[in-house]
């Protein structure tokens, strides 16, 4: 573990939550069909909020070097992750993109990229096809519904990736509900007799 992580380390309980985290990620990136190891080094490098060298990385996961290298790059790329240098060393350190919402629509944009936009393609491809060919009509009955649905998640994707994070905070407090689940909570809402 770097310097800066040293109280994780000398912490039992919080060395415990680490590992159950970064493990989590692991199991939850191949559950989304991305590589385990990538789903772990984000996830350190997130919980722990340090600047990570890819040894120190490598030695804390226990994989090989050319996989810390190649899943860091990945990260880097989607922009979950950021590189820098310290003044005087020559050594790369990584560390997490910090804001939960900047995670998730570059994560949602890079998803968007490699699994909804080609099952699109295809979709209007098929649907094209079968317009000039009766004999698949019933095939096209079953792709046009299919073709709707991940257009109405393209567009919600879209417009959820437009949003700040001051919009999601509005959003959030739109969506939240209070204990008996029938309102949005907030002082606005608050049914306690202000008069007393």
């Amino acid at each position: 573990m770097p310097e800066e992580s040293e109280g994780l380390s000398s912490s039992p309980a919080a060395a415990g939550m680490v590992r159950k985290f970064v493990e989590h990620w692991g199991m939850m990136a191949r559950a989304w069909g991305i590589n385990a190891t990538m789903g772990e080094l984000f996830a350190l490098l997130y919980i722990t909020d340090d600047d990570w060298t890819a040894e120190d990385l490598r030695a804390w996961l226990k994989v090989s070097r050319g996989n810390v290298s190649m899943n860091l790059r990945e990260l880097l790329a989607w922009g979950v992750v950021r590189k820098s240098h310290r003044a005087g060393e020559r050594r790369e350190l990584f560390h997490a993109e910090p804001d939960v919402w900047t995670l998730f629509r570059r994560i949602l944009t890079e998803r968007k990229r490699r699994e909804l936009d080609p099952t699109l393609t295809v979709l209007d491809g098929l649907v094209q096809l079968s317009e000039d060919v009766p004999e698949l009509k019933e095939l096209r009955a079953r792709v046009e519904p299919l073709r709707q649905f991940f257009g109405m998640i393209d567009g919600l994707s879209v417009r959820l990736m437009a949003l700040e994070s001051r919009d999601i905070i509005e959003l959030g407090q739109i969506f939240a509900m209070d204990d008996a689940g029938a309102e949005p909570s907030g002082p606005e809402n608050d049914k306690s007799d202000a008069s007393t």
